[in-house]
């Protein structure tokens, strides 16, 4: 890996990890729904202009269906369940959560792809779930008894990136990956739309909030999936997936610095647990599912 290639891998790490602390801002704006459909929006903005650029033309209506499917399980419903956990969890929290997704590609990957399972694997799945365990007893959250419901989002959140990978691999491998991700981002982002007056806006929109929701999809989400996919050609898959162990670092730190919140001990080790599972299921000694998608976002 050169050093540009590092750079890359250290600039959508912090970029992902940073996403945290947007959804911990917007959400209590804007409400889950609309945190998540509008960032997917602007994140399809941001790619269209590109393809733009390039005078590419995205065949939506030969791949809608796979679209509509991808978008909604690796982009729209993971992130409401993250904007919704953003109102009750710590940034730091969501984000050390999140990395538990390679763990659930290896799940989905021994149930749709007959991948096999190892004793290492199973160990480190073990690993990852006492290091869940431990994150649950942190108590620096809000105190409005919405804890475990809000850690259960974070985790189902992550095993939709799991299916998603699973499902990429084994249905829609055959469509360009940059045309994936614009074609999902816009067709998740549309899709809820109409949800969205179940959980309306709370407060006025100001220009600072729409500018933050344009920062939030241009930079934090398509600027990094681009930055990923060309990491992906660069370096393959396997490397690519150390944005996993860098991206609750980044998240951790920026929430310390920007919102102010409090690490405790016992963050510190359920990160620590986590990643040693991470590590387990992922080494080259046990790779995991070459999917195009990265390890939660």
């Amino acid at each position: 890996m050169t050093r540009t290639q590092f750079a890359g891998l250290v600039v959508i790490s912090a970029l992902w990890g940073s996403s945290f602390l947007f959804m911990r801002v917007l959400s209590p704006v804007l409400g889950p729904i609309f945190t998540a459909s509008f960032r997917l929006l602007f994140a399809a903005l941001s790619l269209g202009i590109v393809f733009v650029i390039r005078g590419e033309r995205l065949d939506w209506k030969a791949h809608w269906k796979w679209f509509w499917l991808i978008g909604l399980i690796n982009s729209a419903i993971p992130f409401v369940l993250y904007s919704f956990a953003a109102l009750h969890l710590q940034a730091s929290l969501s984000v050390i959560l999140n990395s538990t997704a390679p763990m659930f590609g290896m799940v989905y990957g021994a149930l749709l792809l007959n991948e096999v399972v190892t004793s290492r694997k199973l160990f480190g799945l073990l690993l990852g779930t006492i290091g869940v365990a431990i994150i649950s007893t942190v108590r620096t959250v809000t105190s409005d008894g919405l804890l475990y419901v809000a850690i259960a989002a974070c985790v189902l959140a992550s095993s939709m990136y799991g299916l998603s990978g699973a499902v990429i691999k084994r249905h829609v491998a055959h469509i360009e990956s940059s045309h994936l991700v614009l074609g999902s981002m816009l067709f998740g982002g549309i899709s809820l739309l109409p949800f969205g007056l179940l959980a309306p806006i709370r407060e006025p929109i100001t220009a600072s909030i729409v500018g933050l929701l344009a920062l939030f999809g241009a930079l934090g989400t398509a600027t990094a999936y681009m930055i990923y996919f060309r990491l992906i050609r660069d370096v393959g898959p396997v490397k690519a997936l150390m944005t996993t162990y860098l991206m609750p670092v980044f998240g951790v730190v920026f929430g310390a610095l920007i919102l102010n919140e409090t690490i405790t001990w016992r963050m510190g080790l359920g990160l620590a647990v986590i990643l040693g599972g991470i590590y387990l299921i992922t080494s080259r000694r046990t790779r995991v599912i070459d999917e195009p998608f990265p390890p939660g976002v």
